[in-house]
């Protein structure tokens, strides 16, 4: 029951009622997994955000298996785990910090979370947690096409990165 895969963290654009994020596993391909939430094909809870208009990113992500995924839902409170609810996750492997010699502060807190614009084939833009569009592919789940980052120019126009 413990086999391999990747635990996600979704964040949504606004609540549902009382739910804002949701705690999946995938023995796969992230990519799939999300295509089939956006096409209503996943989660019951993915499908009626869905319907309701309601979109979302993917926050974070550990690698591992049903257990792990479980166990998150268990300890309940999804927004402790998220960093664009404001957490800063904690980074496994760090040594104890020594308070009578500090490290240089750049050393004992992980990045802040950057949010980019994102956009795919059919135009649609989307906000992704930079980090993970700079180290994941991630596919559009109307065009199936990738989606890339987008910058701003003079006029606050969104103008798509080439890669």
């Amino acid at each position: 029951m413990s086999a391999s895969g990747t635990v996600y963290l979704l964040h949504f654009d606004r609540p549902y009622k009382h739910a804002r994020h949701y705690i999946g596993w995938t023995p796969g391909d992230l990519n799939r997994r999300l295509r089939q939430h956006r096409n209503g094909t996943g989660a019951r809870l993915l499908q009626v955000i869905t319907a309701a208009g309601i979109d979302f990113v993917v926050a974070r992500v550990w690698n591992g298996g049903r257990n792990l995924e479980r166990s998150l839902k268990n300890r309940g409170g999804a927004s402790r785990s998220c960093p664009l609810c404001g957490v800063i996750p904690r980074v496994t492997g760090w040594e104890p910090v020594d308070h009578d010699h500090p490290a240089p502060a750049e050393t004992t807190t992980p990045d802040a979370i950057t949010l980019v614009d994102a956009t795919c084939a059919c135009n649609r833009i989307t906000t992704v947690v930079a980090a993970l569009l700079a180290t994941a592919s991630f596919t559009c789940g109307d065009c199936h096409q990738p989606v890339v980052p987008l910058t701003r120019d003079v006029q606050g126009e969104h103008h798509a990165l080439t890669v």
